[in-house]
């Protein structure tokens, strides 16, 4: 065998073992999605604006800069939208699992010196509140798989929820 030969195969086999490589680091963030997880941005012949996710008749905007919890909300109103109310158990898998390890404000807030913590639409939330105890008066979604007070000063990020158009 000659060197020009062996030179050919190595390079053929360098070529593969980085296309295969390549291959399967990609693969599991193309093809890796259960159904469940996949988020149209399309549904019915109704859209969601650009950037924005679809799940379950509703559309979902995750903010990548951060700000005040007042501040996300007015954000939230310019696009037409509010913050996100997690009024059911999928709703809140979805934004729990899309959040990841980032906290992102919602649409749940306790006046101060109330108990009772209620949703942007002024419905009671009833389930339950971490942190409630430190006198924080919004909540956060994300980091954990719970809701957690947090203080309205401090920027997050924001999710912000409406219906598609």
């Amino acid at each position: 065998m000659n060197w020009h030969m062996t030179i050919s195969a190595l390079i053929v086999v360098v070529i593969k073992v980085v296309g295969m490589t390549f291959f399967l680091l990609y693969f599991s963030q193309i093809f890796g999605r259960s159904d469940e997880s996949f988020v149209p941005t399309r549904s019915s012949g109704t859209a969601c604006p650009n950037n924005w996710d679809f799940h379950q008749g509703r559309c979902f905007f995750f903010s990548t800069s951060e700000s005040p919890w007042k501040n996300s909300r007015d954000y939230c109103a310019t696009k037409g939208s509010t913050l996100a109310i997690v009024d059911t158990p999928k709703k809140l898998k979805f934004l729990q699992d899309r959040a990841g390890a980032e906290n992102y404000f919602i649409g749940l807030i306790r006046q101060p010196g109330e108990k009772k913590w209620r949703w942007v639409n002024n419905s009671v939330f009833k389930g339950n509140v971490t942190n409630q105890e430190q006198n924080f008066n919004c909540v956060t979604i994300g980091l954990t798989m719970t809701f957690d007070a947090a203080s309205c000063d401090i920027s997050y990020r924001w999710i912000c929820e409406t219906t598609p158009k």
